[in-house]
């Protein structure tokens, strides 16, 4: 980790200044060496430099500081091979403390866990130096990945550290808890005081700490604290999208909704929002929160820009929101264009259903034959969709359209064998052969009627031929205009044309049996099959007119 480099070059290179203020008291032996820390003791035998040593190692300081850390490790690695086991301890601890100093900024990080492990073996070196090292040491475990040792190495750390009363580095603490998600397997509630402590001992916000924790609470569910620690996150860094977006996903599992609706609402206005989830997710938010018509209006612009799919499953949401709106024009196009992406009779069943609530009849007549036709919709629907059927058809009828009654009867008994549909198919049949009934119990009454006006009037005029011949003149022209109207409403012709139309009443008789739609119901029938012999328009798509 890069943080976790810095940090401790840094504190090595604290070390290294150490190490050559030790040397250069090392020809002074009359001053102490440095400042006790804890439990250190200052002066004495063990923990001076022999002054060759000291010599050697401040020009290799000297070098260490002008970064010529080869020239350095060439050094240190002279001194050793030369004096190596002739050393006095404290020479060697601070020789190998000092070389793996130089292999850490060389980043040959297994070699200086070695020479670190050396001079802490050696047990020469103050206390303070001592347990800085293994913070050293626990920074490499890191590093090369052994987190247990890193776990170790740092906990005992941080005990020295607090036993004498130091401040302990936030990034110890940070390192700790990092240590703890990557064992195996992750000990995330071990991390959560750790990474807390980090978050709280930063001298300012950083954003690997927060990120830490926040994916430690997430791992716990603990959206108690992570709410909050996401709302300082937003604030700290606004441009990062992944905070708004995760924060309103830390506010619905916590049942706070509407906030969640909010966040993103904000992120969608700051332009944040880009994938077409997160935007969905709005969309779906505003439908939620009865406000379908922001909702649609999102979705289809997003559409038109097309940062969000034109499929089938976004048309149908589209229309669900305008249909939602009670914008029912709006609806109809959109539903429309996803029953044509579609391969069954699904979406144009809810087209019919919308087109039939804004009381475009025809219309809704082909889109709820095509749904029947197509196929693939579950049972209920499948009767839902003949008892509409049969609405539609029948809202079409006038006062005398008998074949569209008789077309409408046979869609209410095909809905007549599903449940769902049954009663009302059932009612709907007994109206419609009411007014057939009463249509026809009329025409009775007409036709009767009719003949016994014919009768008189065929009568009067005999009459008054009669008269003319005993009066032996011509008749008026009035009597002329009266006569002709009276034959040909009641003569011959008319009667001849009466008994012609019976057996065509005999036939719109027979299309009240109780025969069922010729209409075939197959998922692969194409819109252009017929839902009956006699009346089924060609596909729905073709119509221009809605």
């Amino acid at each position: 980790m890069n943080i976790m480099r810095k940090t401790m070059n840094k504190a090595l290179l604290s070390t290294v200044a150490a190490v050559a203020a030790v040397a250069f008291v090392a020809t002074a032996p009359t001053e102490a060496v440095a400042q006790a820390q804890c439990d250190d003791t200052s002066g004495g035998p063990s923990a001076t430099l022999d002054p060759r040593v000291a010599q050697s190692l401040q020009t290799i300081f000297e070098q260490m500081t002008a970064e010529q850390y080869q020239a350095a490790l060439a050094g240190l690695n002279q001194l050793i091979n030369q004096r190596g086991d002739n050393m006095k301890p404290f020479d060697r601890a601070t020789t190998y403390e000092l070389r793996g100093s130089v292999k850490a900024n060389l980043e040959d990080f297994r070699g200086a866990q070695r020479d670190f492990q050396v001079a802490l073996d050696t047990n020469a070196l103050p206390p303070s130096r001592n347990n800085q090292l293994r913070y050293f040491v626990a920074q490499l475990n890191f590093q090369l990945e052994d987190y247990q040792g890193a776990i170790r190495g740092l906990n005992s750390w941080i005990q020295t550290a607090r036993q004498c009363g130091q401040t302990v580095d936030s990034n110890a603490y940070y390192l700790l808890a990092a240590a703890y998600t990557q064992v195996t397997p992750p000990n995330w509630r071990a991390a959560v005081g750790p990474a807390e402590n980090a978050k709280r001992g930063a001298p300012e916000p950083r954003k690997s700490y927060y990120d830490l924790l926040n994916l430690i609470y997430s791992e716990l569910n603990d959206n108690a604290k992570r709410g909050p620690l996401l709302e300082e996150m937003v604030n700290y860094w606004p441009g990062n999208k992944s905070y708004w977006t995760q924060l309103s996903g830390a506010y619905s599992q916590g049942g706070r909704d509407r906030e969640a609706f909010a966040v993103l609402e904000v992120a969608y206005r700051a332009g944040l929002l880009t994938t077409e989830s997160e935007m969905l997710t709005l969309v779906q938010y505003y439908s939620f929160f009865d406000n379908p018509y922001r909702g649609a209006v999102l979705l289809e612009r997003e559409m038109n820009a097309g940062n969000i799919a034109r499929n089938q499953k976004n048309l149908v949401l589209l229309s669900q929101l305008w249909s939602q709106s009670r914008e029912h024009k709006k609806a109809i196009p959109v539903l429309r264009a996803a029953a044509q992406q579609s391969g069954d009779g699904v979406l144009y069943y809810r087209l019919g259903q919308v087109l039939l609530a804004d009381e475009q009849y025809p219309a809704a007549q082909r889109a709820l034959e095509n749904a029947l036709n197509r196929g693939g919709m579950r049972s209920k629907d499948t009767g839902d969709a003949w008892l509409l059927l049969g609405t539609a058809r029948f809202s079409q009828a006038g006062p005398d359209s008998t074949t569209i009654w008789a077309s409408a009867r046979r869609a209410f008994v095909n809905a007549q064998r599903y449940d769902g549909a049954r009663t009302r198919a059932t009612e709907w049949i007994a109206y419609i052969d009411a007014v057939r009934t009463t249509y026809e119990a009329q025409l009775r009454l007409e036709r009767e009627q009719q003949r016994e006006r014919c009768e008189a009037d065929l009568d009067r005029i005999e009459t008054q031929q009669r008269i003319r011949e005993l009066q032996n003149r011509q008749p008026t022209p009035e009597e002329r205009a009266l006569e002709e109207r009276v034959m040909a409403e009641c003569g011959p012709d008319a009667q001849a044309a009466e008994e012609a139309a019976a057996p065509a009443e005999d036939a719109e008789a027979a299309e009240f049996t109780p025969a069922a739609d010729t209409l075939v119901n197959r998922p692969d029938d194409a819109d252009t099959t017929p839902a009956d012999n006699s009346e089924a328009t060609p596909d729905e798509d073709s119509d221009t007119g809605n």
